[in-house]
């Protein structure tokens, strides 16, 4: 037998007690802890004894030094200190995040490419002995309780599967406040979110507000530099926040900022850097012959507006042909996003143009990968040919994503699936990083965001698996019942079949079974954990399941038209959203009020003001495009019957910029004579309203927001409304059109 495989064989055979390392006995520390010190180790140095210390009462001395002689076991060595002693990482990465685990006799060495990269291996050695970090503050520490401490051997190499793992808090000081942040930022730390930022990372970002502002002389001095685009009145007119991207000034401006920028900074011209060309984060794209003639193929399928990939292509290719020669590793790049979601068809990207994936416009509810969802093939589709082209070409990609149902943060709402389907497919992709805008409200989102630090690291792991891991270590004994409930959650979301953002497609994805299951699993597991944290975190979770369950509320009365009522439970849910921020402010998200104040507040308190005359049908005679369908004589019987307030687009699989609605209604003498109005609930995103084929006004843009309009000619007998809902913007929120909230005539 070879003696490699008889110590093997004895290695085995051997009980753990004798194999295992100990750094504290009967609450007495054992091992020391040695490093050179840096900044990076005398935190990983703090965290070990940190945490060693909540567990066993015990903490180690710690000895800095350069000379491997120095140290004696039993010892943790951690750093280059390690790396000399034979703990050389095994792989090398872009981000110099890898680190190796090697145990040496009584001695644990702890290296890495960088000490960043030992701090991680200290992360995860603690890992090892039960250690986690559920959520940001001291209430999101799981750490177990032991007398004696002691380490299982290790030989073990890690690198992060992504070179940047950005979870970020959105928002300013009036969402997140320096506290918050700072708690953030020791979780993430713990969660081994690194600092790296790939090239493609620097040429994000929504840029030419910033290229208007810097050369605003020149647009002031020449309007043409600006879009060509349309008024309210139809008029086509120059005007920002978009340019006129096909004018050579444009591309030679650009190019001099790139260079003034090396220039001012000292760099080597050869220096890899990069710079954002992407336009601003909003419509209105030129509609110059030149940038028509720039484009290609069919409107965006979800936006219906133009697709501007190929304007964005052409302007890179042409900004990175102006510098030439001498700046070879620049590279620039947009986002894939909105009207430029597409992949080019006329234009070839230089290898040196980046893309950054922000499928805002896709499905919240389903993974890439679903082919149950409608839109997320449509982004698959285009994602496949951008990595085809880094295959052949090496253009770097970059994901850009968000961590909450946006324009809603308060209610149910899981990513576990997606992220447990999309991350691994983005890495075989060739992804470099992952940058996640988040909004803190860990009630509802901390499963999801613990699963994807776990998965940006590692990839490969299973989401179920890490979601029972998760929910032994938060929860203890009242896993299984929160286990339960995660995994309805992110069932129903997907199953639902429903994909309108915001709260418009809550209603058809939940009810007040799910709330009631919910309720209780929360309930069990509350009475079978037995630790006070346990108890505490498990019952975070009700804030989502309250919330919902109110809104539920306020949502069926509204659709009755009792607007007394819906009045009330919208303002239960400002309360119960108080009453969590009091308890603990990373619960829920500050910016919900604003959201609920924003798309609800303004029609539930204007519609309660208000005795309702006659109540416009939920279902109304509907008709798109162009025509005079304003006129009472047009015979709209052959027009179908649509759902407003209490469905949405999606589900009916309902498109386009103009719609008209048609309604009959009759009056009495009396009710003639009083002054008569309509209350326009809310609307994607501009109405115009017209009475027995007289024109009554037009709201202007007011997206979700109610508006009334003075019906003036209403005579006894019967009436003609028409009402023309046209979609300025070509995209308010996926999966809505037409009318969205309930709508009714009233006198006073």
């Amino acid at each position: 037998m070879r003696l490699a495989t008889l110590l093997a064989l004895l290695l085995t055979l051997a009980p753990l007690s004798a194999l295992a390392q100990t750094l504290v006995r009967d609450g007495r520390p054992v091992a020391r802890i040695y490093f050179t010190p840096s900044d990076p180790l005398e935190t990983a140095a703090e965290e070990l004894n940190y945490h060693l210390g909540k567990m066993s009462g015990a903490t180690l001395e710690v000895v800095r030094t350069a000379d491997p002689a120095a140290v004696k076991g039993p010892a943790l060595v951690l750093g280059d200190l390690a790396v000399r002693m034979g703990a050389t990482p095994q792989d090398r990465t872009p981000s110099a995040e890898g680190f190796r685990l090697l145990t040496k006799g009584e001695t644990l060495l702890i290296g890495g490419e960088s000490d960043e990269a030992a701090l991680f291996g200290a992360y995860a050695m603690l890992e090892t002995l039960g250690v986690d970090w559920v959520m940001p503050g001291e209430i999101g520490e799981v750490i177990p309780h032991r007398a004696t401490v002691t380490l299982r051997p290790l030989d073990e190499s890690q690198r992060p599967d992504f070179s940047m793992r950005r979870l970020w808090y959105r928002g300013g000081a009036d969402t997140v406040t320096r506290e918050d942040k700072a708690r953030m930022e020791v979780w993430l730390r713990r969660q081994r979110a690194g600092v790296f930022r790939p090239v493609s990372a620097e040429t994000a970002g929504h840029y030419w507000p910033t290229f208007i502002k810097r050369h605003k002389a020149a647009f002031d001095a020449d309007p043409s530099l600006y879009a060509l685009r349309r008024d309210a009145e139809g008029r086509l007119v120059r005007r920002g926040p978009q340019i006129e991207t096909t004018d050579p000034r444009i591309v030679a401006m650009m190019a001099q900022d790139i260079r003034d920028t090396f220039e001012k900074k000292g760099w080597p011209r050869d220096r890899t850097v990069g710079f954002p060309i992407g336009p601003a984060d909003t419509a209105g794209y030129s509609l110059s012959p030149e940038s028509a003639a720039a484009g290609w193929g069919p409107p965006d399928p979800i936006t219906g507006e133009p697709d501007q990939t190929d304007l964005l292509v052409k302007l890179a290719n042409e900004v990175l042909a102006a510098l030439g020669p001498d700046y070879p590793n620049v590279h620039l790049g947009f986002y894939s996003y909105a009207s430029h979601q597409g992949y080019p068809g006329r234009y070839t990207p230089d290898p040196r143009v980046a893309v950054i994936f922000a499928p805002i416009n896709f499905s919240r509810y389903h993974a890439l990968t679903d082919p149950g969802s409608r839109s997320q093939p449509l982004y698959r589709a285009v994602f496949d040919q951008w990595a085809a082209l880094a295959r052949r070409q090496g253009n770097p990609l970059l994901y850009r994503g968000y961590n909450w149902n946006l324009a809603e943060n308060m209610l149910p709402y899981s990513k576990l699936r997606i992220w447990g389907e999309e991350l691994a497919y983005y890495r075989d992709a060739g992804v470099a990083g992952l940058n996640v805008e988040a909004t803190k409200a860990w009630g509802v989102n901390g499963p999801s965001d613990w699963l994807f630090m776990q998965l940006a690291w590692d990839a490969s792991q299973d989401w179920r698996a890490l979601l029972a891991d998760y929910c032994a270590k938060a929860f203890g004994a009242g896993a299984e019942p929160m286990r339960r409930y995660l995994l309805r959650l992110t069932e129903a979301q997907r199953a639902a079949g429903q994909e309108a953002g915001s709260y418009h497609a809550i209603p058809l994805i939940y009810d007040h079974a799910f709330v009631a299951a919910a309720q209780a699993d929360i309930s069990e597991a509350e009475r079978l954990a037995t630790l006070p944290a346990e108890k505490e975190r498990i019952a975070h979770f009700r804030s989502g399941v309250d919330l919902l369950d109110l809104y539920l509320a306020y949502h069926e009365a509204a659709n009755r038209f009792d607007f007394g009522t819906a009045l009330q439970r919208y303002e239960a849910m400002h309360a119960a959203w108080n009453g969590y921020q009091a308890r603990n402010p990373d619960i829920v998200a500050r910016e919900a009020p604003v959201y609920l104040e924003r798309f609800i507040g303004p029609f539930v308190r204007e519609a309660a003001r208000h005795q309702v005359l006659q109540p416009l049908p939920e279902q109304l005679r509907t008709g798109f495009g162009d025509g005079d369908y304003q006129d009472p004589a047009f015979d709209d019987s052959a027009w179908p019957l649509t759902s407003t307030w209490a469905s949405t687009w999606d589900a009916q699989r309902l498109t386009g910029q103009r719609v008209w609605y048609r309604h009959r209604f009759t009056l009495t003498a009396q009710e003639a004579a009083a002054p008569l109005r309509l209350f326009l609930g809310g609307f994607d995103d501009r109405a115009v309203v017209w009475l027995n084929g007289r024109r009554m006004g037009d709201s202007g843009r007011r997206f979700s927001a109610p508006v009334v309009f003075e019906l003036t000619g209403a005579t006894a007998g019967e009436n003609l409304l028409a009402v023309e809902i046209v979609r300025d913007h070509p995209l308010n929120e996926i999966g809505v059109g037409g009318l969205i909230r309930p709508s009714f005539l009233f006198s006073r």
